[in-house]
């Protein structure tokens, strides 16, 4: 059996990633939502927008109650609104997410936090299943 690593430091970098792949579209989201070519792929955008803003909370206090500061930076508006191009590169972020927070959870000693995070792991399989299904709406 592996040795939990219980290192601040190395928590904290990557919940600080996670902010870094995962959330730098977040304040678009309604702006993204708003732009989509009906009402159903406009609802689980906005679905998509708000699940990943409790993830940001839950991710934003882990690093403050770490003594960490989180490290959000937001990218810019995309100057031309590719849709389908936003949602491919989402799609990667939402699995790279769940890597880290598996990583993350691994080396979480606090048990209800170790839950925590392997809630959010599932949670992004559950928002790349309905990136997927966004594209595939936009492909049509």
């Amino acid at each position: 059996m592996s040795e939990k690593i219980d290192s601040n430091a190395a928590i904290l970098e990557l919940l600080n990633q996670a902010l870094v792949i995962e959330y730098t579209m977040i304040i678009h989201y309604p702006r993204i939502a708003s732009a989509m070519p009906d009402e159903h792929t406009r609802k689980l955008s906005q679905l998509l927008g708000s699940a990943s803003m409790a993830h940001f909370d839950t991710v934003t206090s882990t690093i403050t109650k770490l003594g960490g500061i989180p490290n959000c930076t937001f990218e810019p508006f995309p100057d031309d609104l590719d849709l389908k191009a936003i949602f491919e590169i989402q799609l990667d972020k939402e699995r790279k997410a769940a890597q880290l927070h598996n990583q993350i959870a691994s080396l979480i000693t606090d048990f209800p936090l170790r839950e925590k995070f392997k809630g959010l792991v599932k949670d992004e399989f559950a928002h790349a299943r309905i990136v997927e299904e966004i594209l595939s709406k936009l492909e049509k």
